[in-house]
């Protein structure tokens, strides 16, 4: 019987990485992955295998699901959904250039070449995602829709708010995720994100 890892199937996965669940799994644990962190499994593809960072994020999220680690997050009117949020030591209009910025969106987005971040304009990655933008409110919100190859369209919103002197508050949504795996692939996705920018204002 086809292994199958919340609603990414076998088939999918094999068509998409070149092995199945089934492979992944013996694929990492020969390798030593059992022991390790997302991060140290996320990193090994990174730099063995030809993988998208999504499917990177996928990969490690149902093998960490194979051998027993518990996903949570499902909504009933808006699939799977996670939120990540960190405060920065930034003002309003700085942190607003920071996500808007040509540089800033290479960091969170991905390359989209001369696509202006604007209503309407639609974007495509060099990792393969691709999407619409929705919604560009200034010092305020940024809404698109996101789907990566072989996926099916999700929603993401980065807002900002206000968080006490030179502060601003940043958080990821990302809703209408297929799946447990999905969600937890972005919500580390999301969180690293947000972990460089700390860092690099550090």
């Amino acid at each position: 019987m086809a292994e199958r890892v919340e609603s990414m199937s076998d088939a999918a996965v094999q068509k998409a990485t070149g092995r199945d669940w089934a492979g992944w799994r013996a694929h990492l644990d020969s390798a030593g992955a059992r022991d390790w962190s997302h991060k140290q499994i996320v990193a090994h593809l990174n730099e063995t295998e030809n993988l998208s960072g999504w499917w990177q994020q996928m990969v490690t999220v149902g093998y960490e699901k194979m051998h027993g680690r518990r996903i949570i997050g499902q909504t009933a009117d808006a699939g799977f959904q996670v939120g990540v949020q960190r405060t920065l030591p930034l003002g309003l209009d700085a942190a607003w250039r920071l996500i808007a910025s040509p540089e800033g969106v290479r960091d969170w987005l991905g390359d989209i070449g001369d696509t202006r971040l604007e209503p309407g304009n639609r974007y495509r990655t060099g990792d393969g995602i691709e999407g619409e933008i929705r919604v560009v409110k200034p010092n305020d919100r940024v809404r698109l829709t996101w789907q990566p190859a072989g996926a099916a369209p999700s929603t993401l919103q980065i807002a900002l708010t206000p968080a006490g002197e030179g502060k601003t508050a940043l958080r990821f949504h990302h809703e209408r995720l297929a799946s447990g795996d999905e969600r937890e692939a972005m919500r580390q996705r999301w969180q690293n994100v947000l972990a460089a920018w700390q860092a690099a204002l550090a």
